[in-house]
């Protein structure tokens, strides 16, 4: 979109189907963008247009996806009809949004989206050049999973969430068993190797849907909204199972401390707790790795519950 706020850029990707005119709602431009820079919370910012756009449209469902993350939001319904349009400011692509009905979107509606999406535009750059900074902050780089500071903002609204819904909650806590060995004896190239296959199998043992961090070193910890001690520990079996058949080879030009060659082998010790009625995150983070302790205690490569 243009510096000025226009839809110049705006790029009409599909809409098919008859036309059906209805008539204008009135509409306070200045109060719309006014409620849209209040926040900069991206999901805040992209509910307050759909609002307005369902006030001038009734559509029955949206879409909205980005650009290089492969992250979406969408509402509503799918339906027969649907228009999409490509979204940017300032020369900086933002991503792509698309509406549906069951009828046909008219020209003077076209021109209406195009309209309000002109002045959400700023708004929108905006929220979402905060979102993914504050994604670049929660990250961690070796790994790609989440950061202590992920479990601590997501942890903390996840268990509000569950709180609200009257829905369990669990954490995972998850330690990789001699990990400083390996990384005496083998390097932390093949350390950091291991760390990453690591953060693979819990990806591939766990949902979407689940919070994955690495709090640092060889300790890791999973958040499972939604599932109870006993879904939990079924979980953690699992993550203990496949870190079990992880291997990673390790070469004489590894380190110079390599005492041996060949493949290289981890394990993990794994503690469980489950939201009780009144827990906090910072609680149930430490009863998750008492009992993580305890399985260390008990012999590693185990999983057990906290009390």
């Amino acid at each position: 979109m243009n510096r000025d706020g226009n839809a110049g850029n705006l790029r009409l990707v599909s809409g098919k189907g008859k036309s059906t005119e209805r008539p204008e709602a009135p509409f306070d431009a200045l109060a719309f963008v006014q409620s849209l820079t209040a926040t900069l919370e991206f999901d805040a910012v992209l509910q307050r247009l759909q609002e307005q756009l369902h006030t001038l449209l009734q559509h029955s469902g949206w879409i909205f996806y980005t650009d290089g993350d492969d992250q979406s939001w969408s509402g509503g319904e799918d339906d027969r009809h649907r228009i999409e349009y490509g979204l940017s400011y300032n020369g900086a692509t933002m991503g792509s949004l698309i509406l549906m009905r069951g009828r046909r979107f008219s020209d003077a509606e076209q021109q209406q989206i195009e309209a309000l999406l002109g002045l959400a535009a700023p708004a929108l750059h905006n929220a979402h050049r905060f979102r993914r900074l504050m994604s670049n902050l929660e990250s961690d780089e070796l790994t790609g999973l989440g950061n202590r500071r992920a479990f601590e903002i997501q942890g903390a609204k996840w268990l509000a969430d569950c709180r609200r819904q009257d829905r369990p909650l669990s954490v995972l806590a998850i330690d990789l068993d001699h990990f400083k060995r390996i990384n005496d004896d083998y390097g932390h190239a093949v350390g950091d190797e291991l760390l990453r296959r690591v953060a693979d199998t819990l990806r591939a043992a766990t949902r979407q849907s689940d919070l994955l961090v690495r709090m640092g070193g060889e300790e890791f910890l999973a958040v499972l909204p939604g599932a109870d001690l006993a879904c939990a520990m079924e979980c953690a079996e699992r993550i203990r199972t496949a870190i079990a058949n992880i291997r990673a080879t390790a070469t004489a030009d590894d380190a110079s401390a390599l005492q041996s060659e060949g493949m290289v082998k981890v394990t993990a010790s794994i503690g469980v707790a489950s939201v009780g009625r009144s827990t906090t995150l910072q609680a149930l983070y430490q009863k998750a790795d008492e009992a993580l302790y305890a399985a260390k205690q008990s012999g590693r490569n185990r999983v057990l519950a906290g009390n």
